[in-house]
């Protein structure tokens, strides 16, 4: 049985870690034969994350049609308008039709961004991880979004099999496009992730040996650092706060946005490599490190598709987590039977108060953190799997 997974995206972040697992995942369960296509950049962070893994077949097959190669300009500052007026603003890859032939299923597992022949979708499975970028004007201009919003459209329109990964996500996608509940299968992920492999040398971090809040976010609005910066500023001496993630590497800014966050983080008391260490991406090996360091995780965010990974993973590690008080991150951390400390993502006061709760009871609230580790109630990659191959028909 040949299964034939095409993403031309390769979302840096949890998109491609999602991929590799659920791969992982199905060849326990199923061991279909399997095919990557990919092309360019996204490939190459599929083939990084694989490895020697010859059980995955990688092929080098490009879009019929890039964003890039269609969007006059792509990239360069005012080119949106300008292709809105031309007509050539796009925000998606087209595949090309053969692509879905000869396979027995066919997953697309980052819908995101790409279009097929749409008559051609009886075959095809496509998750749907989140509709973030409509959802946020500021995430995204107004062209992208529109682009983005037809390409979910057509897919929800579409023969092909739809699926999400929480009720919330279930929700949103019925008050946006009024999608019948049935028409989705919802399929919550794991946050059980592959450690990796070796012991591998360990980073050397200024901040250590401190009781440092590590936040695993990125730039972009929905992540909300505004809050993060606002809430915690008067704390960062006792307690400094590590940002990592796409972006987050803050100073010296390269963007506006960038310039904004140094702004805010200066006048909320934060001071460079004291109280505020913006790390920005690191690699697999480097995040376990701070994880495992952290005398707190906090996730400030605005909207998620599924939850959060990195929640999952500190709560998983016995880490204690404040998180930010919103239907998705409910959905998630009630069906592990856990326990968080829960804050209003739109009040920095609220983000402080919660904080202070935490350092009066710390020793209470990390007892119980670790004891919780080992009880919850945690999906496997192979439940996940098992769920997939269902939906793929491939058991």
């Amino acid at each position: 049985m040949l299964l034939r997974v095409i993403d031309y995206v390769g979302n840096p972040g949890g998109g491609v870690r999602f991929t590799v697992e659920m791969l992982r995942g199905l060849r326990r369960r199923v061991r279909p034969q399997i095919e990557l296509v990919s092309h360019a950049e996204a490939l190459e962070r599929y083939a990084s994350l694989l490895g020697t893994d010859r059980d995955v077949r990688l092929l080098d097959v490009p879009p019929v049609d890039a964003w890039r190669s269609r969007t006059l300009m792509a990239g360069i500052p005012g080119a949106g308008p300008l292709n809105m007026l031309l007509g050539t603003a796009r925000f998606h890859h087209v595949v090309a039709g053969d692509l879905l032939d000869g396979a027995d299923t066919v997953w697309f597992p980052w819908v995101h961004r790409h279009r097929i022949p749409w008559a051609r979708a009886g075959r095809v499975v496509a998750t749907l991880h989140d509709v973030i970028t409509i959802q946020f004007p500021e995430v995204a201009p107004a062209w992208l979004r529109r682009n983005e919003r037809e390409t979910v459209r057509e897919w929800l329109a579409s023969d092909a099999r739809i699926a999400i990964t929480s009720n919330a996500t279930a929700t949103t996608l019925d008050s946006m496009f009024g999608v019948p509940r049935e028409r989705l299968e919802v399929i919550p992920l794991s946050g059980s992730h592959q450690r990796p492999a070796g012991a591998g040398a360990r980073r050397t971090f200024a901040f250590t040996r401190s009781e440092y809040l590590l936040a695993p976010i990125n730039i972009t609005p929905h992540k909300n650092p505004e809050v993060l910066l606002r809430g915690l500023g008067r704390t960062g001496e006792r307690h400094p706060l590590v940002l990592t993630g796409s972006g987050m590497d803050l100073w010296p800014p390269r963007s506006a946005r960038a310039r904004k966050l140094v702004g805010l983080a200066e006048q909320s008391g934060f001071t460079r490599d004291q109280s505020i260490f913006a790390l920005g991406y690191v690699d697999d090996r480097a995040y376990e490190q701070l994880l495992d360091g952290a005398w707190a995780l906090v996730m400030p965010t605005l909207a998620e598709g599924g939850g959060s990974f990195p929640v999952l993973e500190a709560m998983t590690a016995g880490i204690p987590v404040i998180a930010s008080d919103i239907p998705v991150m409910r959905e998630m951390v009630q069906r592990t039977g856990g326990q968080i400390l829960w804050f209003d993502p739109r009040d920095p006061a609220d983000l402080a108060a919660k904080l202070a709760e935490l350092e009066a009871g710390y020793a209470e609230y990390r007892l119980r953190a670790e004891r919780q580790a080992r009880s919850l109630r945690l999906r496997t990659w192979a439940d996940v799997a098992g769920d997939y191959a269902r939906l793929m028909r491939l058991t």
